[in-house]
């Protein structure tokens, strides 16, 4: 009684608007998000914002404030050694401890920031023109996947086909050997399966943290009756905690000058710059780190990829805008095109973006705590320690910055070059997305080379069901029912 009193009436948050349920108790968000509701508490957010007067800023929980202001994105997710921003333990730590050495796990900006500076390099524009071949290699790979299904049904599940290709990528770049997706009958369906078990897992695990560290500890064979889920997720961690235990013993392929690339965990084993303490070497902790990688390094890209298709297909007058563009780069399947080529083209760029916004990477809000200074947001003062968060699905369909928001439509970049300030698929500030360079040449690369050479029709996809997101759970989703973006190649572009 106490507890409640004092956080609905005393607590420092206590002036700032929002119901009063949802100042007493995390069993409101728990209503939206878990139970009678599933996942939903993004779109009561947005619903609460339209509620109150006071629009752009309420509190969400015993916690949280809530922001919805573009213009106050660069304020909550600033960077530098005088705004230091910590992330919120009960909202991140919510996948488990499995993955709690992970750098994407670090609360403390200082951790978080010798995490990222011992791998930094890895993404860095140089780095990322330097892995070009693997991209361009990994995307022939895919069309001749398609080459192949033209010669039965020609059906493709975009979604694990573009899964396969970003998974190659970036496993190749992290272990120095390929998870070989591309070669498997269902492309990348069996990790992405895996990975969307484990997201839905976060908002249970806010609520009940030491439930779901429990289902991850206890015997495998109860662990298989009680969450198939989790044993899968069980047996793909021992699986990543052999591979990088093996380059922590030097077993991964003898004399290493002969290696052809060093990959991320050959430099983090090495340290040559003395950046990690031991204890930051732990194959345990490596492990998390090589999950969230993997995980990063796939879904998102391959969700934007798989979306941005379905829209060059549906749009016809889109589709034939980008192809003839690309036309005048890739006039025979032997050109070879680089990555700053492919970014000079405005209309391939507009598409990307728009790709980018309508899939919206991480949809989910994304508290950050200031640590060193108090937020001020118009009359109220945001005490030091409170996070705030604003939400990257709110802002990319905000009709006021993207009128028309869940129309696909590349031109509006074109209009108005101004608009990037306002996508925020890979994140701001300090703990902004690591890989976007990365990412970003594959959507470049990916969609160029794929859009150019194949024709394709849509094949049992529903955009309300397949493609837009209706579940939140750290990553947008789309109907829990959904098999994915479905299409049926139809033939390969031979000019």
């Amino acid at each position: 009684m106490a507890v409640g009193i004092y956080r609905v009436y005393f607590h420092p948050l206590a002036k700032i608007p929002g119901p009063k349920l949802a100042a007493l108790t995390f069993w409101y968000e728990f209503y939206y998000e878990i139970y009678p509701h599933k996942f939903q508490y993004l779109w009561k957010i947005k619903q609460l914002h339209e509620q109150y007067d006071t629009g752009p800023i309420i509190r969400i929980n015993p916690l949280q404030v809530h922001i919805h202001d573009p213009d106050y994105f660069d304020k909550i997710y600033a960077s530098g050694a005088n705004h230091k921003r910590d992330r919120c333990s009960w909202f991140h730590h919510a996948g488990g401890k499995t993955l709690s050495g992970a750098m994407l796990e670090a609360m403390d900006h200082d951790l978080h920031r010798m995490r990222r500076n011992s791998v930094a390099h890895f993404f860095s524009k140089r780095s990322v023109h330097a892995l070009e071949p693997l991209v361009v290699q990994c995307v022939q790979g895919l069309m001749d996947r398609f080459r192949g299904e033209l010669k039965n049904s020609g059906i493709v599940n975009l979604n694990y086909a573009y899964a396969a290709m970003t998974m190659d990528i970036i496993s190749e770049y992290c272990f120095g050997e390929s998870m070989k997706s591309l070669e498997r009958e269902a492309y990348g369906k069996e990790w992405l399966d895996i990975l969307h078990d484990a997201v839905q897992m976060r908002p249970l695990g806010r609520q009940f943290p030491t439930l779901v560290n429990l289902l991850f500890d206890l015997p495998p064979d109860i662990v298989a009756k009680v969450s198939p889920a989790v044993e899968k997720m069980n047996a793909w961690n021992a699986s990543l905690f052999e591979r990088i235990e093996r380059i922590m013993r030097y077993e991964d392929g003898g004399d290493e000058k002969k290696l052809q690339q060093r990959t991320i965990f050959h430099e983090i084993r090495d340290d040559v710059g003395g950046k990690l303490p031991e204890e930051e070497k732990a194959t345990l902790r490596l492990a998390a780190e090589g999950s969230t990688f993997l995980g990063a390094g796939t879904e998102t890209t391959s969700r934007t990829l798989a979306v941005a298709t379905y829209y060059l297909v549906k749009e016809r007058e889109v589709g034939e805008r980008l192809r003839e563009e690309l036309r005048g780069v890739l006039k025979s399947k032997d050109d070879r095109v680089s990555l700053p080529q492919l970014e000079a083209l405005p209309y391939l760029t507009a598409v990307v973006n728009e790709g980018l916004r309508v899939a919206h990477g991480v949809s989910s809000r994304q508290p950050r705590i200031a640590t060193q200074e108090d937020l001020q947001y118009a009359q109220w003062t945001i005490p030091r320690g409170t996070p705030v968060a604003e939400s990257a699905y709110l802002l990319h369909t905000d009709p006021a910055i993207f009128p028309d928001p869940f129309a696909f439509r590349p031109e509006r970049w074109l209009e108005d070059h101004k608009l990037t300030r306002y996508l925020f698929a890979f994140g701001r500030g300090s703990r902004s997305c690591l890989g976007m360079n990365l990412a970003t040449s594959e959507l470049y690369v990916g969609l160029a080379m794929i859009w150019r050479w194949f024709e394709m029709e849509l094949y049992e996809t529903v955009e309300e069901r397949d493609v837009l997101t209706t579940y939140d759970v750290f990553l947008g989703m789309t109907d829990l029912k959904s098999e994915g973006i479905k299409v049926r190649i139809t033939g390969e572009i031979e000019d």
